[in-house]
């Protein structure tokens, strides 16, 4: 499902919490029997429900503990303060640093997305047009390289997971992702919205779109994100930090010539502050990404043209891009 074919206002059915499929990580890396069963539960969340969780990941994580401490601190700061001012990226190519409220791209037109965030490359292995600006706190970098580390493990664990339920080799995905060049953590905000009552076009967390990557790790500190499954329905995902949930890309989607759906999802504004943890697993540059032959038949001929990370995450914000700022016209006209 493309971001274009969302739509922003559909009702959600409810929560999820206690049926959305759970895997426990840690048996990923287990006994041929217990691994077995954490497969044959992805691959039925892939085909099935269209997204899962990872369980047993975050709750014993001191540094999961440490970055929420730091994100509450640096979104409390003013707007005005230098320790954000110095890396306000509003405007800029790279979008390494801070974005302050209202900027994020509109991924449906005629939204505006309430949210503030902090943005980062990979630890040591941005490129040069992608510097990681930090804010001048103490511990703020490392904490969150560290976590950046932490969760690239299971990263790499669950795409091996994927690429075994689709029948490829298992380094597949892995080998495809591993330089994380275009791979990026958002540490987001979601300031308390005292007027989220009834449903408001343009009233949003984060307007719904797809991911552009191969998977999106996503830990949520309380309610607002929502899920479509693969029937095209929208519920409302888990809350709270002990369970992240992995949604499926565009990457994934073209490489399986839709047989696997990019997640759809947004969030809803609510009338309480939320935090957010995302890590995108992007696709390296020298990889061209196109329906796999296993994947195209004679009666599914390949749907997707070849195309790049680079390319088109590009594509995709710059139509987001325009509907912020063509949004923002006809409000101050």
């Amino acid at each position: 499902m493309s971001t274009q074919k969302l739509r922003q206002t559909e009702a959600s059915r409810g929560s999820l919490s206690g049926a959305i499929p759970g895997v426990d990580v840690r048996l990923l890396d287990a006994a041929t029997d217990e691994r077995r069963a954490a497969l044959a539960c992805i691959r039925e969340a892939c085909f099935e429900t269209g997204f899962f969780c990872l369980d047993n990941l975050l709750p014993r994580s001191d540094c999961y503990r440490r970055v929420l401490r730091r994100m509450r601190h640096f979104f409390s700061l003013s707007d005005d303060d230098p320790r954000k001012r110095a890396i306000d990226v509003t405007g800029q190519e790279n979008t390494n640093g801070w974005m302050p409220l209202f900027q994020e791209p509109a991924y449906q037109p005629g939204t505006l997305a309430h949210l503030e965030s902090f943005d980062c490359g990979p630890p040591g292995r941005v490129e040069p047009s992608r510097p990681n600006r930090w804010p001048p706190i103490r511990g703020f970098r490392n904490d969150v390289e560290r976590l950046w580390d932490e969760l690239s493990g299971a990263g790499w664990t669950v795409l091996r997971a994927v690429a075994e339920v689709l029948e490829l080799e298992t380094e597949f995905l892995v080998d495809r992702c591993r330089t994380q060049q275009h791979s990026t953590m958002r540490l987001l905000h979601y300031p308390p919205e005292h007027d989220a009552g009834a449903p408001d076009a343009a009233n949003v967390g984060i307007a719904a779109h797809t991911d552009f990557e191969c998977i999106t790790f996503i830990v949520q500190t309380a309610p607002g994100l929502e899920l479509m499954d693969v029937h095209g329905d929208w519920y409302d995902a888990p809350a709270g930090d002990d369970r992240v949930v992995v949604l499926l890309g565009d990457m994934l989607e073209r490489w399986t010539n839709g047989a696997l759906k990019a997640t759809g999802h947004r969030v809803r504004q609510r009338p309480f502050e939320r935090y957010s943890v995302v890590l995108f697993f992007a696709v390296d540059d020298d990889v061209e990404v196109a329906p796999l032959d296993s994947f195209v038949t004679a009666d599914s001929p390949a749907r997707f043209e070849p195309i790049g990370q680079r390319e088109h995450t590009r594509a995709e914000l710059e139509r987001a891009e325009l509907n912020r700022d063509e949004f923002a016209h006809r409000s101050d006209g």
